[in-house]
């Protein structure tokens, strides 16, 4: 192949375009990571450093990982029973809407509730999680709108003004 010849780019892959399985997956490992993360920061407030004072390396780093690793593991849980149940929500169905993520967030709300042993907790994590998946679902996944009406009298917002093309 020649310098001369340009292939067309690969087709960009959406995460709704994934099966269930993988998507799980992604999931599940991009949340562990965060909890994972978590856990190492919750570690530092707690007897981690402590130990060190003691001289007890060891069990510090010891303490730390099993921090990271409860709080990866319940965060991958979550993330995984959201998507799962999304996913099968949107599969039986046969509707993309907002409503999946509602039954995912009420999913996700039970492993919280499963951690603390409480009914109370995963009610209301359940509820939690389902209001703000419907309400990032409900305003089309954007996080700040481009105006609040459509009648062209109330200017948008300008966000990046370097990226207007002054005329």
């Amino acid at each position: 192949m020649s310098g001369d010849e340009h292939q067309p780019p690969p087709p960009k892959v959406s995460a709704s375009d994934l099966d269930c399985f993988t998507r799980v997956c992604n999931a599940s490992v991009a949340m562990f990571g965060i909890g994972s993360i978590i856990g190492a920061v919750k570690a530092t407030w707690a007897e981690a450093p402590l130990t060190i004072q003691r001289g007890q390396t060891l069990a510090a780093v010891r303490n730390t990982g099993s921090y990271m690793a409860n709080s990866g593991g319940v965060f991958a849980a979550v993330g995984a029973m959201y998507t799962g149940t999304s996913c099968l929500s949107k599969s039986i169905r046969g509707k993309d809407d907002f409503w999946n993520g509602v039954y995912g967030g009420l999913a996700a709300g039970t492993v919280m509730g499963l951690k603390a042993k409480k009914v109370g907790v995963a009610v209301g994590a359940g509820v939690a999680f389902a209001a703000a998946s419907a309400s990032v679902d409900g305003t089309g996944e954007k996080v700040r709108g481009d105006g609040l009406f459509d009648d062209n009298a109330t200017p948008g917002r300008v966000y990046f003004p370097y990226d207007e093309i002054k005329k």
